[in-house]
C-alpha cells in the first residue's frame, strides 16, 4: 500500500469535507437571513386602497390602519347592525358575525340571533343615520347618529343614539371585539372604575 499517496487522498477528502461544511453553513445562514428579511418586509408592507366611492386614501400596515379605513368599516358595521327590516335582519346579522373575532363569536352569535328573533316576532324596523364618527387610540370607534325605530301599529320613535365598536386589526383583517350602545359603555366604565 502506498502510504504517502493514501495520506494525500485522505487529507484532500478532509479538506473537501471542510469546504462543503463551510458552504452549507453559508447557504443555511443566507437562507435564515432572507427568511427574516422577508417576514419583516411583509409586516411593513402597505396596501393602498382607493375604491370608486372613496375620496380619501386608506392604508393597512401590519396591525395598523388609517382612520379613513376604520371609519369605512364603522359605516359598514352600522348599516348591518343598526339599520334593519324584519325580512333582512337575520342575513345582516349573519354577515356582521363574520367580522367578530373567534373569541367573541359565540357570545355575539347568541346576542344577535336572540335580537333577530325579537325583531322578527315584533316586526320592528330600524334606520340609523350617522352624524359623527370618531376613532380613538384605544381601538374604539364612537358613532353618533339618529335612530328611527318603526313599529307596526305605532308611530315611529326617533332618538339620538351613540354606539361604541371595539376592534382589532390582525394581519390587515378588521375584526370586531364588541359593539355597545352608550348606556352599556357607561355601565362598563363604571364597573371598571370600581375595580
Amino acid at each position: 500500500m502506498n502510504w504517502p499517496g493514501y495520506s494525500t487522498k485522505v487529507s484532500n477528502v478532509f479538506a473537501e469535507n471542510r469546504l462543503l461544511k463551510f458552504s452549507m453553513l453559508v447557504v443555511a445562514s443566507s437562507s435564515i437571513f432572507s427568511s427574516v428579511f422577508i417576514v419583516r418586509t411583509f409586516d411593513q408592507q402597505r396596501i393602498v386602497l382607493t375604491p370608486p366611492a372613496i375620496n380619501h386614501q386608506m392604508w393597512i400596515e401590519g396591525n395598523k390602519a388609517s382612520d379613513e379605513y376604520v371609519k369605512e368599516f364603522a359605516r359598514y358595521i352600522s348599516s348591518l347592525a343598526f339599520s334593519y327590516h324584519p325580512a333582512t335582519v337575520r342575513k345582516q346579522f349573519t354577515e356582521l358575525l363574520t367580522m367578530f373575532t373567534s373569541a367573541e363569536y359565540a357570545n355575539a352569535q347568541k346576542v344577535f340571533y336572540a335580537l333577530a328573533n325579537r325583531i322578527e316576532e315584533a316586526r320592528v324596523g330600524s334606520t340609523f343615520y350617522i352624524s359623527d364618527i370618531k376613532v380613538w387610540e384605544n381601538r374604539t370607534i364612537q358613532i353618533k347618529g339618529y335612530k328611527t325605530t318603526m313599529f307596526p301599529d305605532k308611530l315611529s320613535e326617533e332618538k339620538v343614539a351613540e354606539f361604541f365598536i371595539e376592534y382589532i386589526i390582525n394581519d390587515g383583517k378588521f375584526q370586531i371585539t364588541s359593539i355597545l350602545d352608550k348606556d352599556s359603555e357607561l355601565k362598563k366604565e363604571s364597573a371598571n372604575a370600581k375595580k
